[in-house]
């Protein structure tokens, strides 16, 4: 079972890390406000809770590595991700539009694929704080393959927007200027 932690790890690390950085630039910092302001978060508190959203990221991804601190760090990514899909719940069952700044500037519409990606990131962190208790001993082939596993989780999870539009195009995209065709 160390691989299945070790994929977990890895998984979890990627997108916190990547959802963190992307979040860093200017660009980032005011689509997270934006988010946070059309989620409800009171205008005083935007600024301190973007910081705290990416300090929280950044602490999770660089904990939850196979260290002695990973069960800290899979504590606070269950946290984070607790607070995050209960925001994205809201806005997906309120049927509200708010904008997506999951990993940085870019940003589309919060939707049940944000529910999806983050049910799988709470999977990943539930199995990764049941495994570490009896994580072993692991050979350095299937190490491989579980970073690689959890790195291509990884992409696929970061990129689940780009892939649900892919399969299931909006109308935006299918009309560039936003209208019916």
């Amino acid at each position: 079972m160390p691989y299945v932690l070790l994929s977990c790890q890895v998984l979890l690390a990627l997108v916190f890390l990547v959802s963190a950085t992307g979040k860093l630039r200017p660009a980032g910092v005011r689509a997270l406000r934006r988010t946070l302001r059309e989620l409800g978060v009171p205008a005083r508190l935007v600024p301190v809770t973007a910081t705290a959203t990416i300090a929280a990221e950044a602490t999770a991804g660089l904990l939850v590595l196979p260290t002695p601190t990973a069960r800290c760090g899979l504590i606070v990514a269950a946290l984070l991700l607790v607070a995050l899909t209960t925001g994205v719940a809201r806005a997906v069952i309120g049927r509200r539009t708010v904008s997506c700044a999951c990993f940085g500037p870019r940003v589309r519409p919060l939707r049940g694929v944000h529910l999806v990606r983050n049910g799988a990131l709470l999977l990943a962190t539930g199995c990764a704080l049941a495994l570490l208790p009896a994580a072993g001993p692991a050979h350095a082939e299937v190490l491989a393959l579980s970073i690689a596993t959890g790195a291509l989780g990884a992409l696929v999870l970061i990129g689940l927007d780009d892939v649900r539009e892919l399969l299931f195009p909006s109308s935006a995209s299918r009309h560039p200027a936003g209208g019916p065709g």
